[in-house]
């Protein structure tokens, strides 16, 4: 059986860790590595009351560079030694919205070159499904204008986009106003 490398990105509220979190459901042999979970763990070592929702809110006050790469090494540390053992999903999403405008931190070329990922997934919504859904549930989420919705998810997509030229992988844009277990199913006809 051949497993997969999937770096999985979409701007906020795209719907990434509902689909995942069903995606494992489904397939439980399934390794996801969570950026944001994983970023939070590296800063609560070195701070105290850090939430997601903090991390969401005061990102590029919290977050330095350092910490981007000392996760990034752990992500590919992690990619590196289950790589071929099952399929592994990053969740991720490298650009965030700051009281500035936008801040992207990708990976380098080495770094994208690396992690080998077989394939690039990105969720996107529309811009009043993504202004709704952080509308309901912000956790933390700066809540966006339809235009800056827009904006967060046609960056995002350059990333991915960017992530596929680089690693001459195909780059998949799964449509995320559908039912989220829909969404999963989707995900798992990929994996194959």
């Amino acid at each position: 059986m051949t497993y997969k490398t999937i770096y999985l990105t979409g701007a906020p509220a795209a719907g990434k860790t509902t689909a995942v979190n069903l995606l494992s459901q489904k397939s439980p042999s399934t390794l996801v590595w969570s950026y944001s979970e994983r970023l939070q763990q590296h800063l609560a070592n070195r701070a105290t009351n850090v939430s997601q929702q903090i991390m969401r809110s005061q990102s590029s006050l919290m977050i330095t560079p350092d910490d981007i790469l000392a996760v990034d090494r752990q992500l590919l540390s992690f990619v590196e030694e289950h790589r071929g053992a099952s399929d592994l999903i990053i969740d991720s999403h490298p650009v965030t919205k700051e009281s500035y405008g936008y801040r992207v931190t990708a990976f380098s070329l080495d770094q994208i070159m690396a992690l080998k990922p077989d394939e690039i997934w990105m969720l996107f919504a529309s811009p009043s499904q993504t202004v709704e859904r952080i509308g309901t549930d912000a956790q933390g989420r700066p809540a966006p204008s339809l235009d800056e919705a827009l904006l967060h998810t046609s960056i995002q997509a350059s990333v991915a986009t960017a992530y596929g030229i680089l690693t001459g992988r195909p780059v998949y844009f799964f449509d995320s106003n559908v039912d989220a277990g829909a969404q999963a199913e989707r995900m798992a006809k990929r994996l194959g």
